[in-house]
């Protein structure tokens, strides 16, 4: 049986990218199971067509540049125009709400404006049951549950040729939510949970009917907030519907073959519960390779199944988080299997894909790629996985599909900086050395060969058969990490301006030389000059000061010769 989760054309993306936050690191790139990360521009895409919603990239992401699509904003919208509509929750709730605000969610979120609140696991029930009708039908065949909606969508992504062996059974979130729809078909149906997957699979073809929004919890806990409530001040009460059997173990790896009464033994030839990508990845490749085996497989996107969803836990550990279902589960025992009746097939309307043909590349295009990020030779294919691709050649044919840039190859980009830097330090005007710990010589730049008339013959001597150490040995003290100063280095008939500092994790010394001979014998002869003018400048001015003495002596004799001689000839014209 081909079946498909046809998408409609108008699919909203699920999982995006704050381009003000992304650092193209490629955490993304490398994680992501389906490459449906495309960088451009140094900026990480999600490509919305191949995205399978898992949730991945959003949890990995160290920038926080990944987010997902939250609708609490539509949800809210409902409750303030009295829609009251139905609630389903995860069973994984029991990880992410401690025990006594357990006791009391429902109430809130009964406060928040839902009419009905039950857990999901009423529908794992159904989806378990209808998923051993599967597996009876056809025992001979290889079978793949289908509870997982990321473990769908990766089947049908990278494995389309297993497509066959989905058993075509709806989830627990759609097989309850069509129960809640045929009690009340006026009524909508919200789901709450730890899985991003869910908005995705929510959009199906044949779903979008029947669940109307989905919330991750933290979403369910900011209507907490929009609306003021607190669990705390909630009173206990319980959830409209009971659960049947061991439906809330979903969460946990073989919790479906469990509810199904299904063998869930781990050494069990014909059964096999896998989480986690990896896992998930084995497993399809070992069905590949034997499509003839009896095999029941229980695929769960996530390590350790839905605990360790992307919004599960706060705890962090997964073993404390299992155990906190399995103990919810004893403590609220399911009722029994016969008390239920299993609602039909639960099937999930999916129908055949129809999958594009991979691109093939002629090798020459593929190794000019290559060659652009300097692999020329296989020995030049690092494949070191840095950029995200597996291999040197799996990244080159991503840029030839659009996916990746040529930059993306951090040993090609390192080595252009290097190169780059290489040759900056060639150029440099200034005099460069670096000396080891001892003292040493370890590089030194052309300018400064030139500027002290060395070579690199000197290199592994001490700095002190080429200059005075004493700036340097200053450093080594630990008394001091930067000296300026100006030298003067007589023997060379060079007077520069000297900055000397340590380079403290690799135990080195930096030494940069600025020749500033010139500008200071200019300095000075300046300084000569302006000497020479202050003293001739004196010594005009005391010239100009005897004279002006001399005259005012001339002068003083001059008036006192004359006042005798005028009083000579009053005397004479008065006799």
């Amino acid at each position: 049986m081909m079946i498909h989760s046809s998408r409609p054309k108008e699919k909203l993306p699920v999982v995006f990218t704050s381009r003000a936050k992304c650092r193209d690191c490629y955490r993304c790139v490398r994680v992501c199971p389906v490459q449906a990360i495309r960088m451009k521009d140094g900026q990480a895409e999600v490509v919305t067509d191949k995205c399978i919603a898992c949730g991945t990239c959003i949890t990995v992401c160290p920038q926080h540049a990944k987010a997902y699509r939250t609708d609490y904003g539509k949800v809210l919208q409902m409750l303030e125009e009295g829609e009251h509509p139905a609630l389903s929750l995860a069973p994984s709730f029991v990880v992410y709400y401690s025990e006594w605000e357990q006791k009391r969610l429902a109430s809130a979120i009964r406060m928040l404006g839902f009419s009905y609140v039950a857990e999901t696991a009423i529908g794992a029930w159904h989806t378990a049951k209808a998923t051993r009708a599967v597996i009876e039908e056809e025992p001979e065949q290889a079978h793949i549950c289908t509870a997982c909606p990321a473990a769908v969508s990766y089947v049908l992504h990278k494995n389309p040729a297993l497509a066959g062996y989905l058993a075509g059974v709806a989830s627990p979130m759609i097989a309850h939510g069509r129960l809640l729809k045929k009690a009340d078909p006026g009524r909508k149906v919200i789901f709450a949970g730890p899985c991003v997957a869910k908005k995705d699979e929510a959009q199906w073809e044949g779903n979008a009917p029947v669940i109307d929004a989905v919330l991750t919890f933290e979403e369910l806990d900011e209507l907490f907030r929009l609306k003021n409530i607190h669990i705390d001040q909630c009173e206990e009460s319980s959830f409209n519907e009971k659960v049947a059997g061991d439906a809330r173990l979903f969460p946990l790896e073989g919790g479906l073959l469990r509810t199904a009464g299904l063998k869930t033994d781990l050494l069990d030839e014909h059964t096999a519960a896998v989480s986690g990508y990896r896992e998930v990845k084995a497993a399809l490749e070992a069905l590949a390779a034997g499509p003839d085996q009896r095999m029941v497989i229980e695929p769960l996107f996530c390590k350790n199944g839905c605990v360790n969803g992307p919004f599960a836990s706060r705890s962090g550990n997964v073993l404390l988080d299992k155990n906190k279902v399995l103990s919810y589960n004893q403590l609220h025992p399911g009722l029994p299997d016969d008390e239920f009746k299993v609602y039909g097939r639960m099937e999930t309307g999916f129908r055949t894909v129809t999958t594009k043909p991979v691109q093939r590349y002629p090798e020459d295009r593929i190794k000019d790629v290559m060659k652009m990020t300097g692999k020329n030779q296989p020995e030049d294919e690092l494949n070191c996985t840095a950029c995200g691709y597996g291999s040197c050649r799996e990244k080159a044919i991503a840029v030839l599909d659009g996916m990746a840039e040529p930059e993306m190859c951090v040993p090609f980009m390192r080595r252009m900086a290097e190169q780059k830097f290489d040759t900056m330090i060639d150029h440099d005007p200034n005099g460069l050395i670096l000396l080891s710990k001892d003292l040493k010589i370890l590089h030194m730049n052309p300018a400064f060969k030139h500027m002290f008339s060395c070579s690199d013959t000197l290199l592994g001597r001490k700095i002190s058969y080429l200059i005075d150490p004493d700036p340097f040995e200053k450093l080594s003290t630990g008394n001091e990490t930067v000296i300026r100063q100006i030298v003067h280095y007589g023997s060379y008939n060079l007077i520069c301006h000297l900055v000397a500092y340590v380079l403290p994790k690799d135990d080195q010394y930096v030494g940069v030389f600025i020749d500033v001979t010139s500008s200071q014998t200019s300095k000075e002869k300046l300084t000569e000059i302006k000497t020479e003018t202050v003293i001739k400048a004196q010594e005009l001015i005391d010239h100009q000061i005897r004279m002006a003495q001399e005259l005012a002596k001339f002068l003083g004799e001059n008036t006192a010769m004359g006042e005798v001689l005028m009083k000579k000839l009053i005397e004479s014209i008065k006799k």
